[in-house]
């Protein structure tokens, strides 16, 4: 896999378009504060993941070609899902610090296809280009966070592109994991 399907995938899992309205805010403005907190916990998680994904499928008694297909699945259903309804759900939103766990690094960045593509290139590529493309797309998600939220529909159109990308991603993942099996 090309690290440039890697980077996309984790970045389409992420989807910055689509997580900007829904991350905490105070006064029109973004706090800062609980998502870097919480970025840098859902970076922590991943590299943790990638560490351990080879074990967890050896642990799970699944063989990487099935986990491929697996994870290529739920890849595709969640950008299916993306382009149709691109707006996100009301999440709980706590106060203090603890915003930097509940919504930010879950359920807004530690998403299910997020944690199935880390488990899925931490076991089948090497580590640096695995928790490199996890540190990228985590990045430009929160990076993302500082910039004006005007023309949501705009945002809502983009957040639609990176869901269908996902969905190319998924199909992706699902033929090669058929391929070597």
């Amino acid at each position: 896999m090309t690290i440039w399907l890697v980077f996309g995938s984790y970045l389409a899992a992420v989807n910055p378009l689509r997580l900007r309205p829904a991350l905490p805010e105070e006064s029109g403005r973004m706090r800062w504060q609980p998502v870097l907190l919480g970025a840098a916990l859902v970076i922590a998680a991943g590299a943790g993941l990638v560490a351990v994904s080879t074990e967890f499928l050896d642990a799970i008694e699944v063989t990487p070609e099935t986990y491929r297909i697996a994870a290529g699945t739920v890849a595709a259903l969640v950008g299916m899902r993306v382009v149709v309804f691109p707006g996100r759900a009301e999440e709980p939103q706590l106060n203090g610090m603890w915003a930097s766990v509940v919504p930010v690094a879950f359920p807004l960045l530690l998403t299910p296809e997020l944690i199935a593509l880390i488990s899925i290139f931490g076991a089948t590529e090497s580590a640096t280009r695995s928790i490199g493309g996890l540190l990228v797309a985590i990045g430009a998600g929160v990076a993302l966070g500082w910039v004006a939220h005007r023309r949501p529909q705009l945002w809502l159109a983009g957040a639609r592109l990176l869901g269908a990308f996902l969905v190319l991603a998924g199909f992706a993942l699902v033929v090669e994991g058929i391929r070597d099996v």
